[in-house]
């Protein structure tokens, strides 16, 4: 799953993959897995019926929302982070192999989703929907700003948050998860956007099993 994502993010679309480029792949992944740091943390709220964030008196009402969400009753908070160290290697390794370090970030993006899909594994949710982060859809991005400071990110991952909105480390994901409603799996038929995706008419996903 680690390769095919980081793969995606590369932008290879079924090529096939030479010895060499398998190789340096090999060496990038076990780097990142070799420097990265997991850490999580995570709330459970109360999701009311018109979607407001008890805890928080904040609205989660947008379009994306209203189709995922309705019928959920609580909502989970959950960051997660690889930390510095990671960062810190493929910038150092952009000095000295640019590609190296192009390959290493791709992979630190889907060792990140990888990671936090395990961690998710262990927390038995039952009746829960797929993670979503704010600045995809009409979900604006300046509630990672609130769901930031309840969170507590810094204390507890170490993650600061720019003026603009960005984490840092970079390779730091804010999500909520709605519970409540099975909507676990992703699925093209389970999106708004089923009818009118590009991917999907050139049979293809946004995501990977």
């Amino acid at each position: 799953m680690i390769k095919q994502q980081a793969l995606k993010y590369l932008g290879y679309h079924d090529q096939i993959l030479d010895d060499n480029f398998d190789k340096l792949y090999d060496i990038c992944e076990n780097e990142v897995i070799e420097y990265s740091h997991f850490k999580q943390v995570h709330q459970i709220c109360t999701l009311t019926d018109d979607l407001i964030i008890e805890e928080l008196n904040m609205s989660l009402l947008f379009e994306d929302t209203k189709y995922y969400l309705q019928g959920c009753h609580h909502v989970m908070l959950i960051a997660a982070t690889l930390g510095i160290d990671v960062e810190r290697r493929i910038k150092y390794t952009s000095k000295i192999d640019m590609s190296k370090a192009v390959i290493m970030d791709a992979i630190a993006s889907s060792y990140l989703e990888y990671t936090l899909d395990e961690y998710e594994k262990t927390l038995d949710l039952k009746d829960r929907t797929f993670r979503f982060a704010p600045g995809y859809g009409d979900v604006p991005v300046s509630l990672n700003k609130e769901f930031y400071k309840y969170l507590n990110m810094y204390k507890y991952l170490g993650v600061t948050l720019t003026n603009s909105g960005l984490f840092v480390p970079q390779k730091t994901m804010l999500c909520f998860i709605g519970i409540g409603k099975d909507h676990k799996h992703k699925e093209c038929g389970h999106c708004m956007r089923k009818d009118t995706c590009s991917l999907r008419k050139d049979n293809k996903r946004c995501w990977i099993d």
